[in-house]
């Protein structure tokens, strides 16, 4: 029999008022980031109360029936769970003026939902008072997923249908409805309630969602039987071809891929009666060969994972991509055991390894939001220790990994190290103090204190307006203090007069940059310098040269050259041999 949730039972206006609610909690929110009133400043609190704001009324709107009571305590629950991790997330985006907390809003976003929407089938399961069943659970999470999907749907024709409603009014100089549709306080209320509206309508149509369902098992059942036959050739082949290739191609995340696409068109197509045959005998016997071979698949992209880890340590990418190869492997691994066991009847297992493992997965989910399975923490240990080790140089690290993927724990480890280098590595401290810099502040005093002490060459006469220019024109252009690698002052006498200039050399990964600064009207000016020596080598060639540079002013091998070819004037044009 089909679980079914009786809406019915529940007043639509109860619906109705939960998504007018979540409306106005989210223009609050907006507005609170819009007028930078609390809790604009503190976003710990604004990821909290976001986080309520969307799932919970979401989640009302989806499941509420006529067992209220039991659905508010399951649903308060999971409410407390998700404030407390969007609380500790929203932590890691302080100092907010110097994190990027793009990558962590979209990880928490990508992986709460994921969590909210198993946690709803599971609390739409107990609730039901059944037993747990894959078959049940499959059913609800894909009624969920279609009719919030559908929902969102009629959200975005219902904004659409009024923005051409106002721009046709605009057209003929009457600009009140388009005025009024953008309006904040109108439009978060209004498609808050055309979600709800929708959630309604669809949720009063299971069987139109049901049969939607039952389509795309029947589109899958085909693909199935292609993806499998395709994975043991492939398979098959590597014997031949070797795991080089594979490497040298991102095989591990394709392996990964071809296996998560696998287990879920094998759920897609056998969630329901264990009995049922939907294929023939050999080609379901082909099917389980295939599900069987996967834990080959896991220990290969283990293999090619780990050797990154080896090479490079952990990034949040490698954490990501071995979460994911440990929930695949488990599924691969209680598969196969289920087999090994039951042969041709292995289905008969099937949902007892899908219900266990999902609660795993859900478990994942709600953990890497947490304290306990912090991916930034675990990359930022990994990163640093691979410097303190010597395993890669402080001019090779990675800084602005740290400052853009890693939240807090990359702010206080660069602030940690920057702190103990300031003295030994200026430049490095420089680099890290220009990738906070807020770009209307050039004169940020701990940044310029920094480049100060990284100017090889800067004497206690050096003019302080000289500097300031230098540093001014240096921090306008962030990217030069993140790539060059050291700093360098000469004073020369460039124009044979009695006043001398100053020329600043910049070492880059490849090459240098010289720049000369001299007075003009008692104020300093600069204008770059061109290396006429380099313009027609290539790469290699060029870093070759910047070396010998480099060496050079070691031993202060440098001198006034006059040009071989002096300018020719006509009138008021002046010619000089390039």
């Amino acid at each position: 029999m089909k679980p079914e949730i009786n809406s019915d039972s529940v007043p639509q206006t109860h619906l109705i008022l939960i998504a007018l609610l979540q409306g106005f909690a989210l223009l609050l929110l907006h507005q609170s980031i819009e007028f930078k009133f609390w809790p604009f400043a503190q976003p710990q609190w604004l990821f909290a109360f976001y986080s309520l704001a969307i799932s919970v009324p979401t989640m009302l709107m989806l499941t509420l029936s006529d067992k209220v009571y039991s659905i508010y305590r399951w649903i308060l629950s999971y409410a407390v769970i998700v404030f407390i991790l969007g609380y500790y997330i929203g932590s890691q985006a302080t100092p907010l003026a110097h994190i990027q907390f793009e990558t962590l809003l979209f990880a928490f976003s990508i992986t709460m939902t994921i969590a909210t929407l198993k946690s709803l089938m599971y609390i739409q399961s107990f609730v039901s008072g059944e037993p747990l069943l894959y078959s049940r659970l499959f059913l609800f999470s894909w009624r969920n997923l279609l009719t919030l999907g559908l929902s969102l749907l009629f959200t975005a024709l219902t904004w659409g249908m009024l923005m051409l409603w106002g721009e046709l009014f605009k057209a003929i100089k009457i600009d009140f409805f388009y005025d009024l549709f953008t309006e904040r306080w109108f439009y978060y209320p209004m498609l808050a309630l055309a979600n709800g509206f929708g959630i309604i309508i669809f949720r009063s149509q299971s069987n139109i969602i049901d049969t939607i369902t039952r389509i795309q098992q029947a589109l899958v059942k085909f693909l199935l039987i292609i993806l499998v036959f395709v994975s043991i050739i492939f398979l098959f082949t590597l014997p031949f071809t070797g795991l080089s290739p594979l490497w040298e191609t991102g095989g591990s995340t394709l392996i990964l891929w071809m296996q998560a696409l696998m287990l879920f068109f094998v759920n897609a197509v056998y969630q329901s009666d264990p009995d049922a045959r939907p294929y023939r005998t050999w080609i379901h016997r082909l099917i389980y060969i295939g599900i069987a071979l996967l834990p080959i698949y896991s220990m290969i992209s283990a293999y090619g994972l780990s050797l990154r880890v080896e090479q490079y340590g952990w990034s949040l990418s490698r954490c990501w991509a071995f979460m994911l190869w440990s929930i695949l492997a488990a599924f691969s691994l209680g598969y196969l055991w289920s087999i090994l066991k039951l042969k041709d009847k292995w289905l008969h297992q099937l949902s007892k390894v899908n219900v266990r493992l999902g609660l795993i997965v859900l478990a994942l989910m709600l953990l890497v939001n947490s304290p306990l399975l912090d991916f930034r923490k675990i990359t930022v240990a990994s990163q640093m220790q691979r410097l303190e080790t010597g395993l890669v140089s402080l001019a090779e690290f990675d800084y602005r990994y740290l400052r853009r993927s890693l939240a807090k724990p990359g702010y206080e480890a660069l602030q940690t190290l920057k702190a103990n280098i300031t003295e030994s590595n200026p430049e490095i401290a420089l680099k890290i103090s220009s990738l906070y810099n807020d770009k209307n502040e050039p004169q940020n005093k701990e940044a310029k204190e920094a480049f100060l002490r990284a100017l090889n060459g800067l004497t206690p006469d050096t003019p302080t307006r000289l500097t300031d220019e230098m540093y001014n024109e240096i921090s306008n252009n962030n990217w030069r203090t993140q790539t060059n690698l050291s700093y360098h002052l000469l004073r020369v006498n460039l124009n044979a007069d009695e006043a001398p200039e100053y020329i600043l050399i910049e070492e880059r990964p490849i090459n240098i940059a010289a720049t000369v600064y001299y007075k003009e009207s008692d104020k300093w000016v600069h204008r770059s310098l061109n290396n006429i020596s380099t313009d027609h080598l290539d790469r290699d060639a060029k870093e070759n040269k910047k070396n010998e540079i480099m060496q050079a002013l070691k031993t202060a091998d440098y001198i006034v050259v006059k040009p071989a070819w002096q300018n020719f004037k006509i009138g008021d044009q002046e010619f000089h041999v390039r």
